[in-house]
């Protein structure tokens, strides 16, 4: 990321992400060309037809969005922009680099918090979660954070619900496509206050890693 004023392009935004990228001394563009960062945010779930599976009955989807955000993340990756996604946007950048998701998992559709654990370092850190769908890596993936608690996932394989037990420390919170320039953060750092390790440690990745 270049030094001085950083610019950020925000996708279905609202006054939480723009408060947040403001707070930190982000200036948010309305045109992608002029941006530092695009940023997918968070929302419906994210069509399983995009990674060949059928819709789980839990999965709730809005396909008009996810076609306007394929066609964003193509325009993005033309004009050599970093991504990045919260929540549902860092599931959909997770699918749109290959990899694909567990449509429903227990534990983590919470409005409190939860310990969230930097894989690097074993720091620990309390984040908010509201996502029912989880991440799972696809080829290049970087694992960066994990948590603990999941106990059952679940996929479709043809018209069949399967069912997955999850290991504690297996859940996946956050990846980074390097090939794609690409970080998906499943925690809602908006919701966090500016002080909060939350918010730190997803500012921390992009300015480290995009």
């Amino acid at each position: 990321m270049k030094k001085g004023t950083k610019k950020v392009y925000i996708i279905n935004s609202n006054s939480q992400y723009i408060s947040m990228f403001i707070g930190r001394g982000w200036e948010v563009v309305d045109k992608m060309e002029d941006a530092d960062l695009v940023q997918f945010t968070g929302g419906s779930d994210v069509s399983p037809h995009l990674y060949n599976e059928e819709e789980h009955p839990s999965t709730q989807v809005d396909i008009i969005r996810d076609a306007q955000e394929r066609g964003l993340f193509e325009v993005a990756k033309a004009l050599h922009k970093p991504v990045a996604g919260i929540c549902r946007g860092g599931q959909f950048l997770n699918v749109m680099c290959g990899g694909s998701l567990f449509q429903n998992v227990n534990n983590h559709a919470l409005f409190g918090t939860h310990v969230m654990i930097n894989v690097r370092t074993g720091g620990m850190m309390p984040v908010t979660s509201t996502h029912h769908q989880m991440m799972r890596p696809g080829e290049g993936a970087k694992l960066l954070a994990v948590a603990s608690e999941a106990t059952v996932c679940e996929s479709v394989l043809g018209e069949r619900v399967c069912y997955h037990k999850q290991a504690r420390g297996e859940d996946v919170e956050v990846l980074y496509y390097p090939e794609h320039n690409a970080l998906c953060f499943q925690p809602h750092p908006e919701y966090m206050e500016q002080i909060s390790e939350c918010q730190d440690f997803y500012f921390q990745l992009i300015q480290e890693k995009l």
